[in-house]
């Protein structure tokens, strides 16, 4: 996967974070469903701890943010 350069702006970073929470929970949901459903492969395995990680990557980044501009507000008061 090829690293690019993303837009800085607070919107972009959280609209980013978003769709990657989106994509993630689309895989963890796919993962899970064949594994309730006797698809005990471990591909599937590794799909929903693949699909974990980036959920929680995502929201990592969202909390970032969050505490960046708490902190930013902070200073500004």
């Amino acid at each position: 996967m090829a690293i690019r350069a993303v837009s800085t702006s607070a919107s972009t970073i959280f609209d980013k974070a978003k769709e990657g929470m989106q994509r993630g929970e689309r895989k963890l949901n796919k993962a899970a469903g064949a594994i309730a459903q006797g698809d005990f492969s471990s591909n599937r395995i590794v799909e929903l701890a693949n699909a974990e990680t980036m959920y929680g990557a995502n929201a990592k980044v969202i909390q970032a943010q969050d505490e960046m501009l708490g902190s930013l507000l902070d200073v500004k008061s």
